[in-house]
């Protein structure tokens, strides 16, 4: 008998006193799952880390499994302003593809004054100096561009 393969997480040492899966995914990728832990792994194919996570304390996970999610908050967007530069994300809105800044005198009179795919948790967007002074907020766009949720007006 001989080791075929094996998966070792290297932030972590997970000993599992029960139950605990691996499963094959496609394209390659392994799931571990460690039981009685309320933790879980998901390695490519050459063994490196690609998902960590854990379900929270006092969690025990018969079987661990990875399937499509789709999350649409029924909060609004967030927007935050550093200088020039405006920050959006929307924290937990999975179909966030782009976001387009607004910009205007009064934050009921803001119209397009740009537009970033979604970058990560948080998107950085340079300011356009013109808007300088004025109200900016962010519509979270979809991949075919349909406004998903509009943040709150922030002076700029």
């Amino acid at each position: 008998m001989s080791l075929v393969r094996q998966f070792t997480n290297p932030s972590k040492t997970l000993l599992a006193e029960s139950q605990g899966n691996a499963q094959s995914l496609p394209g390659g990728n392994w799931l571990l799952g460690y039981g009685r832990l309320p933790n879980f792994t998901e390695f490519d194919a050459s063994g490196h880390v690609l998902l960590d996570g854990t379900l929270g304390r006092n969690v025990q996970n018969f079987k661990t499994f990875l399937s499509p999610w789709s999350g649409q908050p029924t909060n609004a967007p967030s927007v935050a302003l550093t200088g020039s530069t405006i920050a959006a994300s929307w924290n937990g809105a999975t179909n966030v593809a782009s976001w387009r800044v607004l910009a205007g005198p009064s934050p009921t009179g803001l119209t397009p004054v740009g537009e970033a795919p979604k970058s990560g948790f948080e998107t950085a967007i340079s300011l356009p100096a013109a808007t300088k002074g004025r109200y900016v907020a962010v519509q979270a766009l979809d991949a075919s561009g349909t406004v998903m949720g509009v943040s709150a007006a922030a002076k700029a």
